[in-house]
């Protein structure tokens, strides 16, 4: 469908709200993964991404602060605003993630979940875990802002866990797909059976698993790929898509080298 350039136009005359937006490189290439039409989707947090979601879905919830109140500044008016927001099929549920979603009554299995509200540890697993168990098989799981360790370690353990696989790292948003594997039990434990954990408990224990297949951090990923997708950029020659996705890789690689 190709709707993000005309996304990006609609809001060509729009301030970025405060809590940062897709560059549109990023949110184009998450588009192309997607299918063009969903039954049901949700987000934490809301703005370009709302945008885009309203023309996919038929049904689009939306967890996120009601800051209207900020004016030019309100992420909420930033999607409101912009004329190819299908608002008639949004649902916003107003206040913080860590007290809407354990009350929210979900209507549906989810076809995707963009994960992209709170970023302080503990809040991003905890919108985790009251989603995971809602994703269809087949759907999509995305997490934004990996290159923020307390998310960064979430995608890490998704990625090696049974009910999802990684599609692709767009900039800084891992993209997951739902597999075919039992929801893993929301109200048990065993943490004994999660490969994540398999893979790193000492080879002497009965539960270890040598299968090779331990993963690379996300951490690692940002910081190897796009280190290098930030000096290719900077070149004469480098196609302007790439260097409109430069800010945030630098952003992103600026918090990783300072961290070590």
């Amino acid at each position: 469908m190709n709707l993000v350039p005309r996304i990006a136009q609609g809001l060509a005359a729009i301030r970025d709200h405060a809590a940062g937006t897709f560059p549109d490189e990023v949110l184009g290439r998450i588009e192309s993964l997607l299918p063009e039409s969903m039954e049901r989707t949700a987000e934490t947090g809301c703005g370009k991404s709302t945008i885009l979601f309203s023309n996919l879905s038929h049904h689009h919830t939306v967890f996120c602060i009601d800051d209207r109140g900020d004016g030019d500044r309100s992420s909420v008016l930033y999607f409101e605003a912009n004329g190819m927001t299908r608002s008639e099929v949004v649902h916003c549920v107003f206040g913080p993630t860590q007290t809407t979603l354990p009350r929210y009554t979900h209507q549906g299995r989810y076809d995707c979940v963009l994960l992209d509200g709170p970023h302080g540890y503990p809040f991003p697993e905890l919108e985790y875990y009251h989603l995971y168990p809602h994703i269809r098989q087949g759907g999509f799981l995305l997490v934004d802002d990996v290159q923020i360790p307390t998310i960064g370690r979430l995608a890490d353990f998704v990625q090696e866990d049974e009910m999802f696989e990684l599609v692709e790292l767009v900039g800084t948003t891992a993209v997951f797909r739902r597999t075919a594997a039992e929801t893993f039990n929301p109200t048990g434990d065993g943490w004994w059976t999660q490969r994540f954990n398999r893979r790193r408990i000492p080879p002497a224990s009965e539960f270890h698993c040598a299968d090779g297949k331990r993963l690379e951090s996300f951490r690692d990923r940002v910081s190897r790929t796009y280190l290098a997708s930030a000096s290719a950029a900077v070149s004469a020659d480098a196609p302007t898509a790439v260097h409109g996705i430069v800010p945030r890789i630098r952003r992103a690689a600026r918090m990783l080298l300072e961290g070590q």
